[in-house]
């Protein structure tokens, strides 16, 4: 999972090269603290000791992928948010049935299907809100500086699953998520 937040890493080169957006010392130093704060929360003790699997190779892939959404977000100014959100979402569409094809899955439910059917458009609605919130935002925002921002969630998941889960906040979640609003707090800063 740490590998796809890596994301602001990814981002600063290609904001550099596609978008011609200056790098400054303090969007590089925003990323490393907000990284930092994200190595803090995911840490155990076999984190780098295991091999790159599958998994970790998918989330280095969406890591790049999200920040080359971030950075093409800005690069297409002439695109509207709503032709933006329809790219996006034709691309979910293409990979998902993609991997249709290269994994066998059952979707026989074991249950009723009624309950699902509700959540599943529930989430789709959150879903497509999220992405046209999102699209619009990251055209107001340079891509170095959106990009420390989206490490915010780490902190929400933290805190949702503090109330949801009854999961423990420990103070190694508390100082990671200093580190990342410190990181986001100085990457919003003006140049």
């Amino acid at each position: 999972m740490l590998l796809f937040f890596l994301s602001p890493i990814w981002t600063i080169p290609m904001s550099f090269y596609l978008l011609k957006e200056k790098i400054f010392k303090k969007n590089i130093f925003a990323a490393m603290l907000a990284l930092l704060g994200a190595l803090i929360i995911l840490w155990h003790e076999d984190l780098f000791r295991q091999p790159l699997n599958l998994s970790d190779t998918y989330a280095i892939i969406a890591g790049v992928g999200f920040a080359m959404t971030n950075v093409m977000a800005r690069f297409y100014k002439h695109l509207s948010v709503q032709e933006k959100s329809y790219a996006i979402w034709s691309g979910v569409v293409l990979m998902a049935i993609t991997v249709l094809f290269f994994f066998q899955l059952d979707f026989a439910p074991s249950y009723s299907l009624t309950p699902s059917l509700l959540l599943i458009g529930l989430i789709s609605l959150t879903l497509v809100i999220t992405t046209l919130v999102v699209q619009h935002g990251l055209t107001l925002v340079p891509a170095v500086k959106a990009s420390p921002i989206f490490l915010f969630e780490i902190i929400v998941a933290g805190i949702s699953a503090y109330f949801l889960a009854n999961e423990v906040i420990n103070l190694k979640d508390l100082l990671g998520g200093v580190f990342i609003v410190t990181g986001i707090l100085i990457s919003t800063r003006q140049d």
